[in-house]
């Protein structure tokens, strides 16, 4: 559905008349809605806003204290948005944001004990777009510290666990809104992601998570890198909940990208998809491989032709220097911030992780990548990745090469790696 004609549905009410959905009567009911169905619940008048986020209320206090997905609850500021009565195409809806994503208002820790006392005072754009879809926020979902991390362990939040098996990571570093979606605390949740963190959390607590295209939006990364491959979206249930938030907030001031509209369901066009199982020259385990290999088998029986690639653009070593030379930038910011903070050097502060800390000695040290040398070498795998696409509608590869790990799987072995990688160097 095209953007202008999918907002027409919106403003008319007809959009929600399409939706099927049985009289949501209990607290399970409630539990197994997606957001376009939850939203649908309240436009009909069958169950108040109020009503909705009081179930998610007494779930988020239920299951939290096991998971630890919420590491701000913000119920207040949910019942005051509630009192103005919102009136956006997801009213009544509750939601989270990532504890990245400032709230005016909201303490946000950002994942480290730097900011434990937090409390922002102006939120961006892209929040903004979201509040005015309707949402009600209930809290602010766990980190690792500054979204460094692929599990969500940080010390000053502690570890959140995966619902389907506590003693797992969820992923990172969106973890803590995957946590809550996978428990069904919520159906959605706001997430980013630069280098998987969407992705990863999504795959651990089997979930939808799509990175948009950098451009899609006119808000997202940091304004004083010259490039950021972060990009703000959401964790859901169902793919029809991301699809309707991408359409709600994409496009906006400052967007390169067209929209791409409302896409209500999948055609019947036959495509043509890309199977690399050693993307970024990292080998998966036998179980990863073997569920990979079932999805390009069940795309080709549904008449999809599939297609293995020995090599993409994301194995180029322009893809290396790529992230490298943004990481650096990245650990500069970090180093320079926490000194600002504490007024001491980040080492002597006592308030950055071991992880986080060794981090930003391998790659200060690094040579620096300039600016222009890092939006070259962007351009030219957006060309290499244009002409990718060309002969593929899409590409199937692995997320992770192993299953989602114990607790402490990463952290763990980041350190002594770090540690070890230091004293050889």
């Amino acid at each position: 559905m095209e953007r202008r004609n999918f907002f027409k549905a919106l403003a008319a009410g007809s959009f929600y008349l399409s939706i099927p959905t049985a009289r949501a009567a209990s607290q399970k009911d409630l539990a197994n809605l997606d957001m376009i169905e939850t939203a649908a619940e309240v436009s009909s008048g069958r169950v108040s806003m109020f009503d909705i986020s009081k179930a998610a209320m007494d779930r988020i206090d239920a299951l939290n204290p096991h998971i630890n997905a919420l590491v701000t609850k913000t119920y207040d500021y949910g019942v005051r948005q509630m009192a103005k009565n919102p009136t956006g195409p997801l009213a009544g809806v509750p939601y989270m944001l990532k504890d990245l994503n400032s709230l005016a208002g909201v303490r946000t820790t950002r994942g480290s004990r730097l900011f434990t006392s937090h409390t922002s005072s102006r939120q961006s754009p892209y929040t903004d777009n979201i509040l005015s879809s309707g949402v009600i926020i209930l809290g602010k979902t766990n980190t690792p510290e500054f979204g460094l991390m692929p599990t969500t362990e940080p010390v000053a939040n502690g570890a959140t666990r995966n619902p389907w098996n506590l003693d797992y990571s969820c992923g990172g570093s969106s973890g803590g809104a995957a946590a809550a979606v996978a428990s069904r605390m919520i159906a959605a949740s706001q997430a980013s992601d630069g280098g998987g963190s969407i992705r990863f959390p999504a795959a651990a607590c089997h979930l939808f998570g799509l990175k948009p295209s950098r451009g899609r939006f006119g808000d997202q990364g940091y304004a004083d890198q010259p490039v950021s491959l972060s990009v703000k979206h959401a964790i859901s249930r169902t793919v029809r909940d991301s699809a309707f938030m991408l359409a709600l907030t994409e496009n906006g001031p400052g967007a390169t990208l067209p929209p791409v509209g409302y896409v209500e369901g999948p055609t019947n066009k036959k495509r043509k998809f890309a199977l690399s199982m050693n993307a970024g020259n990292i080998s998966p385990d036998y179980d990863t491989r073997r569920t990979v290999q079932k999805v390009a088998r069940r795309l080709e029986g549904l008449g999809h032709e599939v297609e293995v690639v020995n090599s993409t653009p994301h194995d180029s070593p322009l893809f290396q220097d790529l992230f490298a030379g943004l990481w650096g930038q990245g650990a500069a910011r970090l180093l320079d911030l926490a000194e600002r903070v504490t007024g001491v050097p980040a080492a002597q502060s006592g308030l950055l992780e071991f992880a986080t800390l060794k981090m930003i000695e391998f790659y200060v040290d690094k040579p620096i990548i300039e600016d222009a040398r890092i939006k070259e070498i962007l351009g030219d795998l957006e060309n290499q990745m244009e002409t990718f696409y060309r002969s593929y509608d899409g590409w199937i590869s692995p997320m992770s090469p192993i299953p989602s790990p114990p607790l402490g799987y990463f952290t763990e072995g980041l350190e002594e790696g770090l540690a070890k990688g230091t004293q050889e160097d």
